[in-house]
């Protein structure tokens, strides 16, 4: 624990992409949401095996697959920033997937939920980066919302697809009404 309140001084505190100099040591909050991003991935890429094993539909099964694909791409990236440090990432800690392949749930419950966890995946990103005050940390987190978008934007099109998107309740038409 600090036992004294440290101020910065130098414009250098904000680094991070800048090649000619060692970015600083990440500050507590960077670790904290580096931590959350983490675990977040590893119960989503425990997630999605089991999901991948059970889906009926192989469009369905394939998108699993690739967020299986995804986590693990984000635990890899987000676990260097730590690593750099000589924090030890964290591992698994909910277990494994199991070997079954009998569908506890359907695949339109399965992709809902995914897409849910997406979607928070998404604002988790956000703040992440926005709570950083290195540069390098936001612009990677970035790269990894695209990523996590596109995801979530195919998953959304599967689920148009087979016709298990429920479109939510809607601001009336103001220009349609005053059409009429």
């Amino acid at each position: 624990m600090p036992k004294e309140v440290k101020f910065v001084h130098n414009k250098n505190y904000l680094t991070g992409l800048n090649w000619l100099s060692n970015e600083r040591s990440l500050n507590t909050i960077e670790v904290s949401l580096i931590h959350h991003s983490i675990e977040t991935n590893l119960t989503g890429m425990q997630l999605m095996i089991g999901f991948a094993q059970v889906a009926h539909d192989q469009r369905v099964r394939n998108h699993f697959v690739k967020g299986m694909e995804l986590a693990m791409k984000v635990e890899t990236a987000l676990g260097e920033f730590l690593r750099q440090d000589y924090i030890e990432p964290p591992a698994t800690h909910a277990g494994k997937a199991t070997n079954s392949t009998v569908a506890p749930f359907s695949d339109k419950l399965m992709m809902y939920n995914t897409s849910l966890l997406s979607t928070f995946g998404l604002g988790s990103n956000a703040l992440g980066g926005a709570f950083s005050l290195r540069s390098d940390l936001p612009a990677k987190m970035a790269l990894l919302a695209k990523d996590i978008f596109d995801f979530a934007k195919q998953g959304g099109k599967i689920m148009v697809k087979n016709g298990w998107m429920e479109e939510p309740p809607q601001v009336e038409d103001r220009n349609q009404l005053t059409r009429s």
